[in-house]
């Protein structure tokens, strides 16, 4: 916009400068005055016009304040139309100079020294321009703010239905799934991330459903066998009752029958082995009638390292005969455990016998090593044999009551302490290397320290 007016305004010198050579070539210099305030007057842009001679000083002017004065320190130097914005720091205004030249026709009047007789000096204001670039300004800012505001609108109205509305979708599909309502989908078919999301959605719901039915159909079938074996349990006491009475009578004769036989050898020995049997039949009953009712554990601080010692005294006796190597390596100052001792002393007794007979079953003999040691808020206690371990077709089974792979073992005795360690917040747990042996595992929480009892005072 500037650049066009002031391109008028070097084509409106040129002009005007051709008007001052002819007035001063018709030999009326007098009128020169005239012909500037007339151009002032003629134009509302155009603020004063003025000549200024060789010597740099104007000679005539439409401004008398300007009379005498030297507007350009180097006008000299200026040798064609030339547009100067903000002459003296006054950014209101813009000038144009216009240099006259010495023609021919001049040269009688001026000589021919210079190729210029002076310079035509035109001020224009530039308020007609900063108002139209203030206007500009302000309508582009106007039509700026009201596209900003378009595509605010529009930006938010596509958020709200390519985002904000599909991701509420999604949340209330997750919040009825979260209520128990596995059967909702949350797909809607979107190619976008958020399509992505509910598809992995629905496909964590229906491994949920999947895991859900399983985990159904696995309690059903716990509750049917914790019910038969709730049932078997019962029926399994009353028979143990009933069978406890004739096996202590039927002892008692077999008492009477060793007396009477004692000096007939080959009657003496199947009475010795219908003593033994009964015996074992007794164990196994009462092994039955603690398992179907355990007795309930009286709990107290226990120091697990006394009730060790008193497992491996009967260990020691049970393997005088030295093919066992007993390897006690109990850590001292062990913390207490809150445990019955006596229902402990019987778990780590089944866990040690069980590790000497799978031991003297191969004739060689071995090495149990019995440890204990702190952990991180639990006491754990090892049993590691030498023996030939599990084999690797029966370790699921050897919890299970009534598995055992010995000939006149009854099953229950690893069964009670799984039992008993998870009555007192424990784990039991084993490993077989690959180089043989077995290793028990059991662990219990530590006790808690009473607080002392606040006194008043």
């Amino acid at each position: 916009m500037e650049s066009g007016r002031q391109d008028r305004a070097e084509l409106f010198a040129t002009m005007v400068s051709s008007g001052v050579s002819n007035v001063m070539l018709s030999g009326k210099p007098r009128e020169v005055t005239t012909l500037l305030e007339a151009l002032v007057a003629h134009r509302s842009d155009l603020l004063s016009a003025s000549l200024i001679a060789p010597n740099g000083y104007i000679s005539i002017s439409t401004s008398p304040a300007l009379l005498g004065r030297v507007p350009w320190s180097e006008v000299n130097r200026v040798e064609g139309t030339t547009v100067v914005v903000g002459p003296g720091g006054n950014d209101a205004e813009y000038a144009v100079l216009q240099p006259i030249v010495n023609a021919e026709s001049c040269a009688r009047c001026h000589g021919t020294q210079s190729h210029v007789n002076g310079w035509l000096d035109l001020r224009f204001t530039r308020e007609p321009v900063l108002e139209a670039q203030a206007q500009l300004a302000k309508t582009l800012s106007l039509s700026a703010a009201a596209a900003f505001v378009c595509l605010l609108a529009i930006l938010l109205w596509l958020l709200g239905r390519e985002a904000v509305s599909p991701l509420q979708r999604l949340v209330g599909v997750m919040r009825r799934a979260e209520s128990g309502e596995l059967t909702v989908r949350a797909d809607e078919g979107r190619p976008d991330e958020l399509g992505v999301a509910a598809r992995g959605f629905d496909a964590t719901l229906a491994a949920l459903r999947r895991s859900q039915a399983e985990l159904e159909a696995f309690y059903r079938e716990r509750m049917v066998r914790a019910d038969r074996f709730a049932a078997v349990g019962e029926i399994a006491t009353g028979l143990a009752h009933e069978i406890k009475n004739p096996l202590a009578g039927l002892s008692g004769a077999l008492e009477l029958l060793a007396e009477d036989f004692s000096a007939d050898a080959r009657h003496s020995d199947i009475v010795t082995e219908m003593q033994h049997q009964v015996r074992r039949l007794t164990h196994t009953m009462e092994s039955l009638l603690s398992f179907a009712r355990p007795a309930k554990a009286k709990l107290r601080s226990t120091d697990v390292n006394a009730t060790l010692e008193k497992v491996l005294f009967l260990i020691r006796q049970q393997s005088r005969d030295g093919t066992i190597e007993l390897v006690p390596e109990l850590s001292p100052g062990l913390p207490a455990v809150l445990a019955d001792p006596s229902q402990l002393e019987q778990v780590f007794l089944n866990i040690c016998l069980n590790a000497c007979q799978a031991m003297i079953a191969t004739r060689r003999g071995g090495v149990l090593t019995v440890r204990s040691r702190v952990g991180d808020g639990t006491v754990s206690v090892e049993v590691e044999d030498t023996g030939p371990g599990i084999p690797a077709d029966l370790r699921a089974q050897i919890f299970k009551p009534f598995f055992t792979t010995k000939r006149e073992g009854n099953g229950l005795g690893l069964a009670i302490s799984a039992r008993i360690v998870a009555e007192h917040g424990g784990h039991i747990g084993y490993r077989c290397p690959p180089e043989g042996g077995t290793t028990f595992t059991v662990t219990l929480q530590q006790a808690r320290p009473q607080r002392a009892p606040e006194h008043a005072a």
